[in-house]
């Protein structure tokens, strides 16, 4: 099993909406997503998409939370906002928030794992379900990034994985950093190490021994290549020096009955892009005027990751300019 999460970000859900002319409809929101919100008030309103400007200048922390579940709230606000001809502001509290917003999927893994006696994986049959909550929302995308991860790190030659979204009587669970891919991973690390338990052996070795290596295709049919997980891992276990430290730790579990220590080291294969692959693109509007000062618009959202101190950055290294010229 694996557990769910709270998001837990510093601002909870915000919207501010209000009117501008000609029936025009204009949004400041938390969203990840700012087409979502367009599209959506759009369709509750009855109105173009062309009159709906759906703004974002940054979050107080999203983390996948603000992706699709900021969308309905925001439409709370927009309805009377277009209806009473006055800016309507929407904030949660944060009980409510973590009420009714959703969370990390919660995960149910059944599997079988067949080994050759040196610690070889040979074959892997497991079924995953996912706790979807009362909507579909984005849990059958995250079902497929569980499910391509679901052979962790190692080549399996033999593969079948299944899923299933379960509906619940639950608020609808969405979005979390890793978008599935965590689940997945989780999983792989279980029954590796119920391997390595089996056969009496350091779960490091029984690790390294079923790695990927380069030119070896994943089970959903994309070739490694340019790999370097192999290389990553052999550098990092020899500079953590995990087999002495082991040997300290058993020396010091062995001497204290209360206190433990432990050491682990775990390698990850994880896809970056989206599975929808239209959505693997991103555009920017820069304006150059005449007193050396640039203004750039762009299609990212900045939630703490240093968004639009990185863009600043490139355009102006980009443009020859100081970054303090550059405006997001």
């Amino acid at each position: 099993r694996c557990g769910g999460q709270e998001h837990f970000y510093l601002e909870p859900m915000v919207s501010l909406v209000w009117c501008g002319d000609n029936d025009d409809l204009i949004t400041i929101s938390s969203t990840q997503a700012p087409q979502k919100h367009q599209k959506l008030i759009s369709s509750a309103l009855k109105i173009p998409c062309n009159r709906v400007v759906c703004k974002t200048k940054r979050l107080g922390g999203g983390f996948g939370g603000k992706e699709t579940r900021a969308a309905f709230l925001n439409v709370c606000a927009a309805i009377p906002a277009f209806h009473m001809r006055k800016p309507i502001s929407l904030v949660l509290d944060r009980h409510i928030d973590m009420a009714i917003t959703g969370q990390r999927h919660a995960f149910l893994g059944k599997y079988k794992v067949g080994y050759s006696p040196e610690g070889k994986i040979l074959a892997l049959d497991m079924m995953l379900y996912n706790n979807a909550g009362n909507s579909l929302d984005l849990s059958a995308a995250i079902m497929d990034r569980a499910l391509f991860h679901s052979d962790g790190a190692y080549k399996i030659p033999n593969v079948r994985v299944k899923g299933r979204c379960c509906k619940t009587n639950l608020p609808s669970n969405t979005a979390f950093r890793g978008f599935g891919g965590p689940q997945g991973v989780i999983f792989a690390e279980m029954w590796m190490d119920r391997v390595a338990r089996k056969l009496g052996q350091p779960v490091e070795k029984i690790r390294h021994i079923n790695l990927y290596e380069e030119g070896e295709t994943c089970h959903f049919g994309q070739k490694m290549e340019s790999s370097q997980l192999r290389a990553c891992w052999d550098e990092a276990v020899a500079k953590a020096d995990i087999d002495s430290r082991r040997a300290a730790a058993d020396a010091f579990n062995a001497a204290n009955k209360h206190r433990k220590r432990g050491i682990a080291a775990t390698p990850v294969k994880f896809g970056i892009s989206f599975t929808a692959l239209f959505m693997n693109q991103a555009g920017a509007l820069v304006h150059c005027y005449l007193d050396g000062t640039v203004l750039v618009t762009h299609g990212g959202v900045e939630m703490g990751q240093g968004l639009h101190t990185k863009v600043a950055q490139i355009c102006a290294a980009e443009l020859g300019i100081e970054t303090d010229s550059v405006y997001i």
